[in-house]
């Protein structure tokens, strides 16, 4: 790219940026009476994903006049065309769009309505553009403002400072023209900044003075009338960019365009799919799940079809994500895109046989994915480009025609692949958008006769819409409930603990649970009879990395980890063994626990981080284990009378020894845990690789320091207390003989946000269809945690591995978070 074509904006921080600008202005919605003074609203849409926030209108694949007529008789206040003109070359895009004008201008002619025209665009700045606007006003006269809207918050597209920004999972926003969207092989360009973008598209033919903008500070401080002030005093010609960072920025826009409409102006659009909803007075409702649907999800319903054919790398990245997490649960079929351009003569037989054995899984109850092959192949030039895409859409459209059994549901991904599906494969003429499948993915039905598969649920998935994971989570929540056995399969995952080298089990088995029954107040411990059973099977599932203290049990629960050892005969090296020192370890008094536990009298060098007792300590550990060494040896507590080199040097002199292979510590304040390890690091000792600290859902103050140090150090997570000692496992009202009794649990949690998050847990596990502390977990999981987990029983230890599939999205990460308030710091 030469220097003058180079894009001067800089990638930021979104909540930095956002923290910048005038606060955001109330949400508000256009009232009925606007609406019913409005013309009625038709949306061409250049591929069918512009459908992504809008509920209970038509979306039409014809155009003929007795279709269009009667859409305006009915009375809707607005109604999408599906053009695909996004996959046409130039000039059939312009013959098109001006064909689809007239027919729409005669329609509504004879129907005694207005209408106005909204030429629905890609939020990424794709399409022809600005030939399709041309085109309109050469049927239906020219406007006096063309209005350019492309954000799309669903979709993380924000216009601020009239940047064109993409959101990024990296809490970064960065410019359009800088990501691959823009790369794009016939819809490319160079420039963020809208005003250089329309010179650009135009090719120069609408120069940069035409080009002006609504501000967020028009509309956050000045309003609908600033906004109306502003529209009616551009000259007739005029491209207005608007600039939106969220979505009551766009609210707060439209009405200020009406009131400018009733003083005469008249207005062309080029928007995303907000712009669309938000002028039609359409109320945002949750993405819709199986149950809403009427799925079918006996033993004996078919499978569901995925069908794939965008090569924008989000998609790429789902299709990944959908295919490793669903793993024996989705039959995968592809085609070689390289072997339907090279040998067209066989290229019909190859999606015939693809089809049949497509029907064959459906039959057996499979979800299926068809995908073409991943690598891009691209043409020397635009049409080029857009005839390999065209061969691409045809197979997948003569796919969908020789496929025979009706699937449970259709996810077609990508907006061409999309289009084509439903309007060449599926025979949709007049299709509802029924809702949105997930956030900013529009779900359609078609009721009509003509339909291959009528009343189908057909999601049109966009390229470029969601996170990694949306798309297998979709999948996953719109599955058949697996059996139990299949349930009990579901494979452990294992990731390095920190930056180091050694690798756990995402869920690390919680060893207290095992020991002696009478040890003072804890009557819920498993004898060793009742927990070498459960050692073994969480060995079998794959839980290879198990956590106890010397203090637990007095020392039991670490004999009984090496009887497991033993009696089943486990190697030793399959086997990830992570122990604590600090607190007493009373042998020949097995049932006591000395509360509070104070190095002096009888206890005197029994506890503590002196280089006595660590060594001791460690002695005795590996004593009770039967092993010859600890993989992570960690500080129970921090001793506050021992210097932090005394601590370091000895458990330094430990790993060097051979008896200790990895150092991890628990819960201290930062501070303690950043001088201990910069004690260790100016000495050039051995460092932590852990820290297990008090984290979960009810109690997140180790976000506060602990969690962005432990993430700049390379320390790996491995937090207790989950599930919150059980309060996020079981709805709200309900309380187990332990809850009942548990002071820490009523010390440790007292936010009065409580109630409120643990009610968004259940929630989310009902819509998940999975257990309530399956989501406590997957929330760790999804922060890279590894936590540390009680299991009493087999039937815990068969699903615990559950909380691994499931898939939380941005917006279920944010209701899961945003009712947190900070509490005072525990269990220190």
């Amino acid at each position: 790219m030469s220097a003058e074509k180079e894009d001067n904006d800089s990638v930021v921080a979104k909540d930095e940026l956002l923290a910048s600008l005038p606060r955001a202005p109330a949400s508000r919605r256009v009232t009925q009476e606007q609406l019913s003074q409005q013309p009625v609203l038709v949306v061409l849409d250049d591929d069918p994903t512009g459908t992504q926030t809008c509920h209970d209108i038509n979306v039409l694949t014809v155009w003929d006049e007795d279709t269009l007529a009667e859409e305006f008789q009915s009375a809707c206040i607005g109604f999408f065309v599906l053009t695909n003109s996004r996959a046409l070359p130039p000039i059939e895009a312009r013959e098109l769009i001006r064909t689809i004008c007239e027919a729409v201008k005669v329609a509504a002619t004879k129907a005694g309505k207005e209408f106005e025209i909204v030429l629905r665009g890609d939020s990424t700045l794709r399409g022809h553009f600005p030939l399709e606007p041309e085109a309109a006003e050469e049927v239906v006269g020219k406007a006096d403002i063309w209005i350019l809207a492309p954000f799309f918050e669903q979709g993380g597209r924000l216009t601020i400072n009239d940047v064109h920004y993409v959101a990024g999972p990296d809490g970064l926003l960065t410019p359009a023209a800088q990501t691959p969207f823009a790369k794009d092989a016939t819809f490319g360009y160079t420039k963020s900044n809208l005003r250089d973008y329309v010179v650009e598209k135009s090719k120069g033919s609408i120069t940069r003075d035409r080009v002006q903008s609504i501000s967020l500070e028009d509309i956050r401080l000045g309003g609908p009338s600033k906004i109306a002030e502003r529209l009616s005093g551009f000259k007739p010609g005029t491209v207005v960019i608007v600039n939106s960072a969220g979505t009551a920025d766009m609210e707060t826009f439209v009405p200020g365009l009406l009131e400018a409409r009733s003083f005469g102006k008249t207005f062309l659009y080029r928007t995303g799919a907000t712009f669309v909803s938000t002028r039609l007075g359409i109320e945002q409702i949750p993405p819709l799940c199986a149950r809403d649907l009427g799925f079918d999800v006996s033993h004996s319903a078919p499978g569901g079809l995925i069908i794939a054919g965008s090569y924008v790398p989000k998609t790429t990245a789902q299709l990944e994500s959908l295919v490793a997490g669903r793993g024996n649960k989705l039959r995968k079929i592809e085609l070689d895109v390289g072997a339907l351009l090279n040998s067209p003569q066989t290229s019909q037989q190859t999606v015939l046989e693809a089809a049949n054995l497509a029907g064959t899984h459906i039959l057996n109850g499979e979800d299926v994915l068809i995908m073409t092959s991943r690598k891009l192949i691209i043409g020397n030039d635009e049409l080029s480009s857009l005839k390999i895409g065209s061969v691409v859409a045809e197979a997948l459209v003569a796919f969908l025609r020789f496929l025979i059994p009706r699937p449970r549901y259709i996810i077609a991904k990508g907006g061409i692949t999309s289009s084509d599906a439903a309007t060449k494969g599926l025979m949709f003429k007049r299709a509802k958008i029924r809702g949105q499948a997930a956030p900013g993915v529009p779900l359609w039905q078609c009721s009509e006769s003509t339909c291959k598969y009528p009343d189908i649920t057909y999601v049109v998935f966009p390229g470029n819409v969601g996170d990694n994971d949306t798309l297998q989570d979709l999948v996953a929540r719109w599955a058949k409930p697996a059996t139990h056995h299949e349930a009990s399969l579901a494979p452990m995952q294992y990731q390095r603990l920190g930056t180091s080298g050694l690798k756990v089990s995402r869920l690390i088995l919680g060893c207290m649970t095992f020991g002696n029954p009478k040890w003072e107040g804890s009557p819920w411990v498993l004898s060793e009879s009742d927990a070498l059973p459960l050692l073994k099977k969480a060995y079998d599932v794959g839980i290879n990395t198990w956590e106890t203290a010397n203090t637990y049990s007095n020392g039991q629960s670490e004999t009984i980890i090496g009887k497991a050892l033993a009696t089943y005969k486990i190697p030793r090296s399959k086997v990830v063994i992570l122990t604590k020192l600090y607190y007493p370890v009373l042998e020949d008094e097995p049932d006591a626990r000395p509360q509070p536990a104070i190095n002096d009298g009888k206890l005197v060098n029994q506890m503590g981080l002196s280089r006595k007792h660590i060594f001791e300590a460690v002695e005795g550990s590996l004593r009770r284990l039967g092993t010859s060494h600890i993989d992570v040896l960690q500080l129970h507590r921090l001793d506050h009378d021992t210097d932090p080199q005394e601590i370091m040097r000895a458990l330094h002199d430990l790993v060097q020894m051979g008896k200790v292979h990895y150092l991890g510590a628990s819960s201290m304040y930062c501070w303690q845990f950043a001088r201990l390890q910069y004690t260790a690091k100016t000495n050039g000792w051995t460092q932590f690789t852990s820290m297990s600290g008090l984290y979960n859902l009810l109690y997140r103050e180790e976000e506060r320091e602990m969690i962005p140090f432990c993430d700049a150090e390379g320390v790996g997570l491995i937090p207790w207390s989950p599930i919150a000692r059980g309060l996020l496992t079981r709805r709200w009202a309900e309380q187990s003989d332990r809850s009942k009794q548990d002071a820490k649990a009523k010390k440790w949690f007292q936010g009065y946000q409580n109630q409120s998050i643990v009610q968004r847990v259940e929630k989310l596990a009902q819509a998940k269809s999975c257990a309530m502390s399956d989501i406590a977990l997957a929330w760790l999981l999804h922060k890279g945690a590894c936590p540390i987990v009680g299991l009493n029983s087999v039937e815990r230890i068969e699903s615990a591995s559950k909380a691994l599939a499931v898939r939380l999205t941005d917006s279920d990460i944010q209701a899961l978070e945003e009712l947190y308030r900070p509490l005072s710091v525990q269990a220190m």
